[in-house]
């Protein structure tokens, strides 16, 4: 009897010690917070890959070390929120809580990262791009400014587009001579880099390129290897004239400002600690795609490559007005430190000894 009594008496005081630490020991959960990020373009496209292949695990991965949120991601992305050229107002307006801006797009919103396509022939390094933009949006607040006070966004980081513009044409190109009264195909910001040469300057997009090139609208254009490989321009235009053109920013990543302001200060803390992996992975894309779009283009269309002669380089920089300057003057104008960006700009690409064939900011 007495060993039942002492058993029993046991088995109660461990029920009562395992009811007590359940009550007083601190619940153990997990906020789920839903987030929608939206571009018009596809996977495929570097930037958008990045996002989804390296931003969003690193984002994952630093929240998963103290496991108090988790995100819920929704990719909107290939168009089905909103089409490309659209992610700006669809993050302004809250239809995506983040989106990737193409910069290039919205020249005349953003002007200030314009500067990489006002002081082309500077360099050839898309990583160089990227990390001195991030500088400028570090030394200059006018560009975080207007993100927050004009688009009601908050920017994580910027990061490059284009390792190298070349001339892509149906017929050879062996000088710049050749080029004047050629039809050209080019976005607005490369228009005056042909123009220049005497081109007769076609605005246009990679989307309608092929069936361009295709059909004569016009017989050459500017775009990059990965481009001419990824949508097959070099079918219609095999030669292609590479002058060293060179390498452009063109992306920012960013959040909806209202959406930002509501999230707990570990989940932003982990959306900025995570950008650095989404701009190398971008740059990664743009340098690896540049080898496959060259080999695709001569592996399957037999495309040739004329390299411009360090002449015929300096000669078309030296033919184009002082892009630089002109952009420059114009941001002053607005109330930007325009002149000190420029500067600044070509004081990056002088110390890091790039193949500059103008200074931008002297002349």
């Amino acid at each position: 009897m007495p060993n039942k009594v002492t058993k029993t008496t046991m088995l109660a005081i461990a029920a009562a010690a395992t009811a007590t630490v359940a009550a007083t020991a601190p619940a153990s959960s997990q906020e789920t917070i839903s987030l929608t990020a939206i571009s018009g373009y596809p996977p495929p496209a570097t930037w958008v890959g990045s996002l989804v292949d390296a931003y969003m695990p690193a984002v994952d991965a630093i929240l998963a070390k103290s496991g108090n949120y988790k995100i819920n991601w929704n990719k909107g992305i290939s168009g089905q929120i909103v089409k490309p050229r659209g992610e700006l107002e669809g993050v302004e307006t809250g239809i995506g809580d983040l989106g990737v801006i193409v910069t290039a797009f919205h020249a005349d919103k953003v002007p200030l990262y314009d500067v990489s396509f006002k002081t082309p022939f500077s360099t050839l390094d898309v990583g160089l791009v990227s990390a001195t933009t991030q500088k400028m949006v570090d030394t200059f607040p006018q560009y975080n400014q207007t993100w927050l006070n004009e688009f009601n966004q908050v920017p994580l980081a910027p990061t490059g587009a284009v390792d190298n513009y070349m001339l892509w044409s149906a017929k050879p190109i062996t000088s710049i001579k050749q080029v004047e009264g050629l039809k050209v195909g080019a976005a607005g910001p490369n228009l005056p880099w042909v123009l220049a040469i005497g081109a007769a300057g076609v605005q246009t997009n990679l989307a309608d390129a092929y069936n361009s090139l295709n059909t004569g609208i016009y017989e050459a254009m500017i775009v990059w290897r990965q481009g001419a490989g990824a949508f097959k321009l070099c079918e219609p235009a095999p030669y292609a004239f590479d002058a060293s053109l060179g390498a452009v920013n063109g992306f920012s990543l960013n959040f909806n400002r209202d959406v930002w302001d509501s999230l707990p200060e570990e989940v932003q803390n982990a959306m900025s600690a995570a950008a650095p992996a989404w701009v190398a992975e971008n740059v990664k894309r743009v340098n690896d795609g540049a080898k496959w779009g060259l080999n695709r283009c001569q592996t399957e269309f037999g495309t040739k490559v004329t390299t411009a002669s360090p002449e015929e380089r300096n000669a078309w920089a030296a033919a184009l007005p002082p892009l630089g300057k002109q952009w420059a003057e114009a941001r002053n104008k607005a109330g930007q430190p325009g002149t000190a960006i420029l500067k600044a700009w070509m004081d990056e690409m002088r110390a890091a000894d790039q193949p500059i064939a103008r200074q931008w900011d002297r002349d």
